[in-house]
């Protein structure tokens, strides 16, 4: 049986600043997304989902919501990303590999009871993404 890893989500506007900026710089770029899973496809169909203006990603003309990390790693797995297209307000979480996990229409700003915004993986979660930046910016 595969690890299945625990994960908590984190929304930009209770932090850590540390893990989003990671997730901007590692998505800084525009691109193809993958919209291949059956459940995806489906769901992106029932919804009236304009998938190829999703699909042509690029963050600048996206707000970066939240960002779902790996407890064991304090890594992000997941973000969720929010546009108005068409006078619709489209949510769309991106997975590793630059995959689609889902596309839903919403209009909340996704602050909830089950966003982490203190505590010890607060703390661990913002410790590892400021590690995470800093080795990035050794790199340059």
């Amino acid at each position: 049986m595969g690890y299945k890893r625990r994960t908590s989500r984190f929304h930009v506007d209770t932090g850590p600043c540390s893990l989003f900026e990671r997730v901007r710089f590692k998505m800084q770029s525009p691109r193809r997304l993958k919209c291949h899973g059956k459940h995806v496809s489906e769901r992106a169909l029932q919804r009236g989902a304009p998938l190829e203006a999703i699909c042509d990603f690029d963050p600048k003309e996206w707000d970066l919501m939240t960002a779902e990390v790996d407890e064991a790693k304090g890594k992000f797995v997941s973000s969720a990303w929010s546009r108005k297209i068409e006078g619709r307000t489209w949510w769309v979480v991106i997975g590793l590999g630059d995959s689609i996990k889902t596309v839903i229409e919403k209009e909340s700003d996704g602050l909830h009871e089950r966003i982490v915004h203190s505590g010890a993986l607060f703390k661990r979660v913002d410790a590892t993404n400021r590690e995470l930046m800093a080795q990035e910016f050794r790199k340059e």
